[in-house]
């Protein structure tokens, strides 16, 4: 029941859709908790014998890759619960049965090589930006306008973790009433200091809290199975009839609007998700909560197939990586590349196989100089520096068409000048 609700959730579902790293980042933030809660459970019984090498293997296992994705953002989480705990329990020995000793070296085994890697390859710069300038920037300061007050992730709560948030609001009061039972104890540990820690900095996206989620979904699971769900908010089940039927409004109406196609293909998709909504709604108070939910969760899942499968892909402003890749399909040339600058968009790597990105407009001028069938994608922003650049070299360059587009995460319209090296063809 826990897997279905992560499943359903809105927040992941979003992530597992984006050439980023969060979805892959929250499977390193299971198993390193999972290994964890095995270990911590097993010292509060103490008839269970001492885990084995299996569970650390796993734990540091999952430390490391997560370093490696993402920083020390799951390091965090696992510090802040495991100091928790040792500091309810007023005991930290239970963590010696992590092999301590074995783990660190076996995480720096495996961390180090990319490092030092890293190291020869741009000396300190590299982690000078990444510590100094990225990480210490998000705490104290609002990196990219993504900031926010304290309290915004229990705000869009209801919407990220959305049909599950539902029962969320049930299960918190059971959640904390057995607080002093050791496997509520672990989930409240995993999520109550890392959310209060991500509500402190400064700078605040959606997926930051993902890796919490799944501490929820247990919690909620566990209340219902003890037939423990709160009373109150019973009005909230309607959201699980509300929410499928707006989206689906406002997805047919938008496709209208925008590309002027009623995507009749989503419609029985929508049909089905909106009746499925109704069914949770009304049958709550006869059935259960977990009947429901299954229903909630399927009609969540039905409006994702109609706007993520159907209606998204043909709204081609939202992929401009599409455009761009086509580019280099059409050019007649046998092996295309092309260099992008004030566009970083990993899906654009993933469909060309070719692209490099610069950090600046004039090494896509100094790229295009190399050789035959060359592109340059540049933001237009950026246009003047290439053009710049490409005078003092003399470049002879030909352009394209620019290619327009809509920046989802930044919320705002770009336009990318595409220029090939005039020898392309």
């Amino acid at each position: 029941l826990a897997a279905l609700i992560m499943a359903a959730s809105s927040l992941l579902g979003f992530e597992a859709r984006l050439a980023t790293t969060d979805a892959v980042l929250l499977f390193t933030a299971v198993a390193a908790m999972g290994a964890l809660a095995r270990v911590y459970l097993s010292s509060c019984e103490r008839t269970v014998a001492r885990p084995g090498w299996a569970l650390p293997a796993i734990f540091w296992t999952a430390l490391a890759a997560s370093i490696l994705l993402k920083g020390p953002m799951v390091v965090m989480v696992v510090a802040l619960a495991a100091t928790a705990l040792s500091i309810v329990d007023r005991s930290a020995r239970w963590l010696l049965a992590l092999r301590p000793l074995s783990g660190l070296t076996w995480l720096l085994l495996l961390v180090l090589p990319w490092f030092i890697a890293i190291y020869l390859r741009a000396g300190d710069t590299f982690l000078i930006y990444s510590v100094g300038t990225d990480l210490l920037s998000k705490i104290v300061y609002s990196k990219e306008r993504h900031g926010a007050p304290p309290g915004f992730y229990l705000v869009i709560f209801l919407a990220s973790f959305f049909p599950g948030s539902i029962l969320a609001t049930f299960a918190a009061p059971a959640a904390w009433a057995g607080r002093r039972e050791p496997a509520t104890r672990f989930l409240l540990a995993w999520l109550v200091p890392s959310w209060i820690a991500f509500e402190l900095i400064t700078t605040k996206l959606p997926h930051y809290v993902l890796p919490l989620y799944p501490a929820i979904a247990i919690l909620i699971a566990r209340a219902l199975e003890a037939k423990a769900l709160s009373q109150g908010f019973r009005g909230l089940v309607m959201l699980w009839f509300l929410v499928p039927l707006v989206i689906s409004i406002a997805a047919v109406v938008g496709m209208i609007v925008i590309l002027h196609d009623p995507a009749f293909a989503a419609w029985p998709f929508f049909a089905a998700a909106i009746a499925c909504g109704l069914l949770a709604w009304r049958l709550y108070d006869v059935e259960g909560a977990e009947p429901a939910f299954t229903r909630a969760a399927t009609a969540t899942i039905l409006v994702v197939i109609g706007v993520c499968e159907i209606m998204v892909p043909a709204l081609s402003p939202l992929h401009p990586s599409l455009v761009l890749a086509d580019v280099l399909k059409q050019s007649g040339c046998a092996h295309p590349a092309a260099a992008a600058a004030g566009y970083e968009e990993p899906s654009l790597v993933f469909l060309t196989d070719s692209t490099t990105y610069g950090t600046d407009a004039a090494s896509p001028a100094d790229f295009l100089r190399g050789g035959a069938c060359r592109f340059a994608f540049i933001d237009t922003r950026w246009e003047r520096n290439f053009v710049a650049r490409a005078r003092a070299i003399a470049l002879p360059y030909e352009r394209r068409p620019n290619v327009g587009g809509f920046n989802l995460s930044r919320g705002k319209l770009y336009t990318i000048a595409v220029f090939e090296s005039v020898n392309a063809n």
